[in-house]
């Protein structure tokens, strides 16, 4: 069974990045529209898993049918292999790790990485980090976000001896962290709720 899981930490923290041309409620409100395109982009799989310690993401979530995955709170890593485990017990047999931040991500894409005939695919950012991380069985390598993982990934995969391979997709080449990345998303041609929102935010802070 092919599962998908986005981990999210609690909003107060995120995308602190952008602190410098978005106050709090203006991230919150640009994070929680890119989670809710995320989560559009992945509906159609059988097991839908989002972990967080925050209670306006397990509402988002919650309602369109995703079950809420409680964060233990030892960083995105930990996170991630608290949902490897219970997507595991659940029967899951891929499991695609998608971040909240990537909201260009079309049901194209996600499929294209599980149609990937490998052990491992990573799907790389533009900025070396990991948009997409699949693995078969759930469990065959740990999760290693961070600075360059995909390069991480790919090579710890490799280094187990498994089939892997790294791609880059449209939909999941920009994750949103800076300025520039929102930029980015502001000027995509796409009907997604984040890109109207990163409009109207970029308008409002000039």
């Amino acid at each position: 069974m092919e599962a998908i899981l986005i981990p999210v930490k609690r909003l107060s923290e995120s995308k602190l990045r952008l602190a410098g041309v978005l106050g709090p409620p203006q991230r919150r409100r640009l994070a929680l529209s890119m989670l809710a395109d995320v989560l559009l982009a992945a509906a159609g799989w059988p097991l839908r898993m989002v972990v967080t310690s925050d209670p306006d993401v397990a509402s988002v979530a919650g309602s369109t049918g995703w079950s809420i995955v409680s964060d233990p709170g030892a960083g995105l890593n930990d996170a991630v292999a608290e949902g490897t485990s219970l997507s595991t017990s659940a029967g899951a047999t891929a499991l695609l790790v998608l971040p909240f931040d990537v909201p260009l991500v079309t049901g194209r894409d996600l499929e294209a990485l599980f149609a990937t005939d490998a052990d491992v695919v990573v799907a790389r950012s533009d900025d070396g980090g990991t948009s997409g991380l699949l693995r078969r069985p759930p469990g065959a390598i740990t999760a290693r976000f961070g600075p360059d993982s995909a390069r991480s990934h790919a090579r710890a995969a490799s280094n187990a001896g498994l089939r892997v391979k790294s791609l880059r997709l449209p939909g999941l080449s920009l994750d949103v962290d800076d300025p520039g990345d929102l930029r980015r998303l502001a000027a995509s041609g796409l009907d997604h709720a984040s890109v109207k929102v990163a409009r109207e935010l970029l308008a409002a802070a000039s």
